[in-house]
This record gives structure tokens, C-alpha cells and sequence, in this order.
């Protein structure tokens, strides 16, 4: 071939691409994207057409005619029983690719925009059925825009809100070892609410006390309220009701305390009046017989009178909340708090409590077996001590007090625990005091020195003003069977010196 066919052919070649792709008087239209639409739903709803008004009729709760179909994306209809919906959609470009989306619901004021192909979306259902329009357009790389939007329409149902007291704030019948819940003149309940239509359609909660009728319900505002303190209540047997309700108006089912489920126990809790100004606070599970308590008592009687002082048996757990632990001390003046003398205690749960009353005028005497721990808020330590390493202390032993020659302990019984001493954090008081203590070891004893077992302090609150009394004792006064430190009644000589002297 000659060079001037190839020139020939070129040229040829050059001219037919002009002519085909280069004509910039017919250029070729950029093509708009197609976007779908579809629905992962939850039930099936039953629609058909009324022949006269032309309006959609639907099959809510009753089972369809004949003339009612199962409405499909088809008709633009699908089911659905909550307000809860998932969403996915893609988009197809025929020359170029999808970049995006732009969505909208029908309450919505503008479009969103969006990457994803996929939402979960809570309409704002307001009614006991309603219907909600979707629309969604696909963007392409060349920001045009489909004209025509995907669109689904759905008819949502209201779901009724579930209310449930929060898991272990109300004390179950094996931990209070008895078949009726007891509490002092403040009770807090706690409770958790949820809705399949979302938790932000939930917008009244009602509680009552005692009686359901009309006009015994006590409306508060969902998003501000998880829980209620009732205070002041009059001794005596008492049921507490609550139930929830949505912003279309649907209630929960109402539920109570105690559970009426529970046909172990009775279907009311017990309020305790307020006795005298001493609290006694029996936190010895492991004592079935309550002789540790019964002794404690008999020196009450004595000290304060019969019937004037009050009785908190723990059990095996304090109060879920700590605003009526709060409010349970707060109603004396002093508060004498013994422990197990094995086993377990709830004592340390209530530290904080402690602190706050004290801190807030309160006297505590706290007698607790076998310091566990170190970081009493209440009361700081700088260091414990094993006193008796082979966890035996004989009776007869004497228990020297730091105050008056005629208060010194002595050991009624054996004490076959390990005994500790301790150093309170001095530095941390403003006032800090011995109140007993070992004496110089003899031959045969274990310890060295002399060890501190009990001690008062107290804490500036304030630049003029002290804090409540706190008074910490490491070892047992009872065993849950016979007094330990009772020799010639010197257990009950201190407890009176306590309440008489030393707390005044």
C-alpha cells in the first residue's frame, strides 16, 4: 500500500468519528438515575378499596373478608404494627454511578441526604393508626437527580408501652427473710419503660398508692422521671401501682408492689413509724434467732425506754436506692449499726450514707467483725492489723478503755476470730479519739503493743462547725449465740456511756 491510501484512509477514518460523535449541534443527553425502594416488614396488613369514598379501608385487628387482599409494594401498601421500620433502597445509573440519596417523609419540612442504602426509622406516630409516605431519590456523579422518587406508603399501628420495675430495686422475699417487705416513711420505686414505636413516643407515667381510681393517679413526665420517692408515709400496709402511657394515648399494663404474681407473699409492704430518736440497725443475717438483737434491745429498754428507739433488720440487702438509706438514717439522731459476726455484711454498701450523715449532725456507733477493708470514707484508716493470728481470744481478757477506768471491756465468752486493730488516718479528723484498746501483752498473749480496736472521730464540715460522731469498733460485741464483751455488763456500760455521754 502506497502512502497516499494510508493518507486516503486516515483521513476517511477522522471524517466518520466527526460525523458520529463530534456533531456539537446534536450532543448526546446525560441520563437521569432510577432509584427502588423496599421494606423489611414486620406483619402483614389486609386493605381494600371502599367502591363509594375510593379511601383505603384496612383490617386492623379483625380477620379480613373475603374482598380484602394482602396489600403489597404492588399497591403501595404494606403492613405494619410499629412505628419501627427498616429501609433499603439502591439506585442505578445508566451512564455514570450513584453517589447518593435524598430522602423524605411525608412530616418531614425538607430532604436529607444520605451515602447509605439502608435506615431504621421511628415515625412520629400520634394516633392509634396512622399513614406515613416515604420518598427517596437516587444522585449521580453528574448531580443529576431522579424526577421521579421512589415512593412507599404505610399505614403504622400504635404499640402499647411495656413498664417493668428496674431489676432488683425492690427486695424479694428470701432476702428479707420474712413474707412481708418492711421500710421506714420513705420509699423510693424505680422503674424502666420501653415501646416498640420508640422510647421518645412514651410521654406520661402514673402511679398511685393504695387505691386505682380515676382520680388516685399521680401523673409525671416520662423523659424526666425513671423512678419516685415517696416520703411520709403513714405507717401501715401499702400497694404501690404504676403503669405508662404513649403519645397516642395507649397504656401499659399496670403493675404493682408487691407482686400479686407472688402468692407467697402478701400484696402489700409494711411502713414502720419512727420511734424514739436511736435507730438500731441489725445487719446479721447469719443471727435467724435475732439473740444478738434481742440483747441489744434489752440494753435499749434500759438506756432509752421501752418502745422509744427503732429497729432496721437488713437482711440481706440494703435498699436499691441510696436516697432511703439516706432518709432512714436522717430520722434519728443515732444510730447504733452491728454486723455479722460471720458471714456477710451490708455495712460497707452503705459508706457513702454514712458519710452524709454524719456529715449532716448524726452519731453512728458501727460494730463490725473482721475489718474486710480499708477505704472507709466514714471513717479513714491509715492501716489494720491482725491482732490474734491464731483466731482466738479467751474470756476474761480485758479491753482497756481510753476514757474511764470503770468502761473497760471484758471478754464474757471466747471469740475464735481474728481480731483487727487499726490506725485511723489522725490528719483526716479534725477530732480523733481512742476509746479502747488492747493493754501491754503478757507472756502468753499475741499482739504487741496496744493495739487500738476502738475509736471516735469527727470532721470539720465547716470552718465553725463539726460533724456528726463516728465511732468504729473491730471487735464483735455478739456472736449471734452470747454476748462476747459483756463481762460484768461492761458491753451494755459502753453502749450507755454512748448514747448518755459520748454522742451528746
Amino acid at each position: 500500500m502506497n502512502r497516499l491510501h494510508l493518507i486516503i484512509i486516515s483521513s476517511f477514518i477522522f471524517s466518520c468519528s466527526l460525523w458520529e460523535y463530534d456533531d456539537l449541534s446534536n450532543p448526546i443527553e446525560n441520563k437521569t438515575p432510577d432509584t427502588y425502594l423496599s421494606l423489611i416488614a414486620s406483619d402483614t396488613v389486609y386493605a381494600t378499596i371502599d367502591s363509594i369514598t375510593g379511601q383505603s379501608i384496612y383490617a386492623i385487628t379483625e380477620t379480613p373478608d373475603p374482598e380484602f387482599v394482602w396489600d403489597t409494594l404492588t399497591h403501595a401498601f404494606t403492613t405494619i404494627t410499629t412505628s419501627k421500620q427498616e429501609l433499603h433502597w439502591w439506585g442505578e445509573d445508566a451512564d455514570g454511578e450513584i453517589i447518593g440519596y435524598y430522602y423524605k417523609w411525608n412530616v418531614d419540612s425538607a430532604w436529607s441526604y444520605t451515602t447509605n442504602e439502608s435506615g431504621l426509622f421511628y415515625v412520629p406516630i400520634r394516633s392509634d393508626l396512622d399513614v406515613f409516605s416515604f420518598e427517596i431519590k437516587a444522585v449521580d456523579n453528574d448531580s443529576l437527580i431522579d424526577p421521579t422518587p421512589a415512593t412507599i406508603v404505610l399505614p403504622i399501628r400504635n404499640s402499647k408501652p411495656t413498664i417493668d420495675f428496674r431489676f432488683r430495686s425492690n427486695p424479694s422475699i428470701d432476702e428479707i427473710r420474712g413474707d412481708t417487705s418492711f421500710t421506714f416513711p420513705t420509699r423510693t420505686f424505680v422503674w424502666d419503660v420501653q415501646d416498640q414505636d420508640g422510647v421518645e413516643t412514651i410521654t406520661d407515667i402514673f402511679y398511685a398508692l393504695d387505691d386505682t381510681c380515676s382520680i388516685c393517679w399521680v401523673q409525671l413526665s416520662a423523659a424526666a422521671f425513671s423512678s419516685i420517692t415517696l416520703s411520709n408515709l403513714e405507717p401501715g400496709n401499702h400497694t404501690f401501682y404504676v403503669k405508662a402511657r404513649d403519645i397516642a394515648g395507649a397504656e401499659s399494663e399496670i403493675i404493682q408492689f408487691p407482686d400479686p404474681n407472688n402468692t407467697s407473699e402478701p400484696d402489700y409492704w409494711k411502713v414502720m413509724p419512727i420511734q424514739g430518736n436511736v435507730l438500731l440497725v441489725d445487719d446479721f443475717d447469719q443471727d435467724n434467732q435475732n439473740v444478738a438483737q434481742y440483747w441489744y434491745r434489752s440494753i435499749l429498754d434500759t438506756v432509752v425506754g421501752y418502745n422509744n428507739y427503732s429497729i432496721w433488720e437488713t437482711h440481706r440487702a440494703l435498699p436499691y436506692s441510696s436516697v432511703d438509706i439516706n432518709a432512714t438514717l436522717n430520722y434519728f439522731d443515732h444510730v447504733i449499726w452491728y454486723s455479722a459476726y460471720t458471714g456477710t455484711e451490708t455495712y460497707f454498701d452503705a459508706s457513702a450514707s454514712f458519710l452524709n450523715y454524719i456529715n449532716n449532725g448524726g452519731n453512728l456507733f458501727l460494730n463490725v467483725s473482721e475489718l474486710k477493708d480499708t477505704t472507709f470514707v466514714f471513717f479513714p484508716l491509715d492501716s489494720t492489723f491482725v491482732i490474734n493470728p491464731t483466731g482466738r481470744l479467751l474470756s476474761n481478757t480485758s479491753i482497756v478503755s481510753d476514757v474511764l477506768p470503770n468502761l473497760d471491756l471484758i471478754t464474757s465468752n471466747l471469740i475464735a476470730i481474728r481480731i483487727k486493730g487499726f490506725v485511723p488516718h489522725t490528719n483526716q479528723f479534725a477530732i480523733e479519739q481512742s476509746l479502747y484498746r488492747f493493754s501491754e501483752p503478757s507472756e502468753n498473749d499475741e499482739w504487741t503493743g496496744t493495739p487500738i480496736v476502738c475509736s471516735m472521730g469527727q470532721f470539720q464540715v465547716s470552718p465553725t462547725q463539726l460533724s456528726g460522731k463516728v465511732v468504729l469498733m473491730s471487735i464483735p460485741l455478739h456472736n449471734g449465740s452470747v454476748p462476747l464483751l459483756d463481762g460484768n455488763g461492761s458491753g451494755g456500760k459502753f453502749i450507755s456511756y454512748l448514747l448518755k455521754v459520748g454522742f451528746q
